[in-house]
Order: structure tokens, then C-alpha cells, then sequence
């Protein structure tokens, strides 16, 4: 163990590690973010999933459940640090991170109940190719692990990819995320299950809802939705409305 130990201060002077919120270094014994980050982290604090006000499309698409989310995701604050560490950086570390740190805070909320599979957004070939790796895929298969369920790569399939969202008018926003994903021949083996379809961060909302109308289209299927965070809602910001 002291040698362990040692091992480890040796690395942390060669190879210091850095909070993914803020950039400072981290004391040995710290993983990804620091003691003050974590007190300070935009938690999403309306765990009522069936009531949230997100769920108003639900009127539209009775195969949703739940939607959720771990953190509140604003421009240049702790989250959106986080997820640009993670995604950007190739910090593949934190994916499994958030994944197991969403699950210790809401299993208690519901959210998860009945869930029995976890799809992630897919990426395009090309994307990932460039990226070297799926952010959603990696968060879910923590997810799983921790919840002790499955993740299906194998049932959906990005078609395209849509622009930035954030320089279009809403009606605008609604025609770029149409037609993005597709059913692969293995999607009916969903039929009759609870899934829980993952991102990392969901913002306008656009790309989830067209996930949702992709798998919902499976018979008997039940849907819910988690984005590691999401932009909260306002009213002049509501996804799906």
C-alpha cells in the first residue's frame, strides 16, 4: 500500500491532474473535480420526472415516461466546463465518471424504475470516426453497469448530422433535426420494453425528440428520456413546445 502510494505521488508530480470545472490541480486522493466544484455543481433540483415541465409532449407521444436530467447546463458554468473537458479534450475518464455519479444521485428519485435498456444518441460514422469515441455511449455504459441493465448500440442509427441549433429561429430548429436517425433491422427486439434513451447534454431538445419519434414507431415500446444536463427551460427557451 505505501508503495501504492508513493506510486501515486510520483505521477501526480510528473503528470498532475486538473479539475474539469475549474482547471485547478487536484490533491491526491481528488478524481476529476474538486472538493469546492462539487459543492458548487448546477444540480437539476425538479425531480418530480413524471410532472416535469418538459413532459408536455407527452400529450403528443404517450410512449414517454420520464424525462430527466443530472445538471443544469448554461453557458461558460461548471457543467458545461465538464462536459467540454469530456468531449473536446478526450478526457474518456470522466464519461464513466458522470455516468456513475448520475445514477448515485437519482436512483432514489424514480427516474431509472422499470428502466430496462439504455440506447445512446448515436453519432454519425464519420463523427465518431473524428471524435474517436461516442460521449452518450460512454456515460451510458456506466449507467448500465451501475443499474445493472443493457446498452443497444445496435438499434438506432444517425442518418445525418444537424448544425448548431442556437442561430435558428424555432421553426427553423424543427425542419434541421427531421429525418436524423433511423430504426436498424434489430430494433423490433425493443417491442414491449422500457428504454431510456441517453445524451450527454440536451439543449433545444430537437435531437431527442427525433430519437423518440425514431424508436417510438417500435410496438408496445416505452420510452424515457436522460441528458447527463440540459439547458433549463424558460419561456422563451422550451424544448418541444
Amino acid at each position: 500500500m505505501q508503495q501504492e502510494s508513493i506510486l501515486f505521488s510520483l505521477a501526480d508530480l510528473f503528470f498532475p491532474r486538473h479539475c474539469a470545472a475549474c482547471g485547478c490541480r487536484l490533491a491526491p486522493g481528488e478524481q476529476f473535480v474538486c472538493p469546492e466544484c462539487m459543492l458548487g455543481l448546477p444540480w437539476e433540483r425538479h425531480h418530480d420526472w413524471v410532472h416535469n415541465s418538459r413532459t408536455a409532449i407527452r400529450d403528443h407521444h404517450p410512449s414517454i415516461q420520464r424525462m430527466g436530467a443530472l445538471m443544469c447546463y448554461t453557458r461558460d458554468n461548471s457543467a458545461a466546463h465538464i462536459v467540454h473537458e469530456f468531449k473536446f479534450h478526450r478526457h474518456y475518464e470522466l464519461g464513466a465518471w458522470m455516468g456513475r455519479l448520475a445514477v448515485e444521485r437519482l436512483r432514489e428519485t424514480g427516474l431509472f424504475d422499470g428502466v430496462e435498456v439504455l440506447v445512446p444518441i448515436p453519432l454519425t460514422k464519420s463523427r465518431q470516426r473524428h471524435r474517436g469515441f461516442n460521449q452518450a455511449e460512454k456515460i451510458a455504459d456506466e449507467m448500465a453497469a451501475e443499474l445493472g441493465i443493457e446498452v443497444r448500440t445496435d438499434v438506432l442509427r444517425r442518418i445525418r448530422n444537424i448544425e448548431s441549433q442556437t442561430h435558428f429561429r424555432f421553426e427553423q430548429r424543427l425542419t434541421n433535426a427531421k429525418g436524423i436517425f433511423a430504426l436498424t433491422a434489430a430494433a423490433p427486439s425493443l417491442a414491449g420494453h422500457h428504454v431510456m434513451i441517453v445524451d450527454d447534454v440536451m439543449t433545444t431538445g430537437r435531437t431527442m425528440l427525433s430519437a423518440i419519434e425514431t424508436l417510438e414507431t417500435v410496438p408496445d415500446i416505452r420510452l424515457s428520456t436522460f441528458a447527463w444536463a440540459w439547458v433549463p427551460t424558460t419561456k422563451s427557451n422550451t424544448p418541444f413546445t
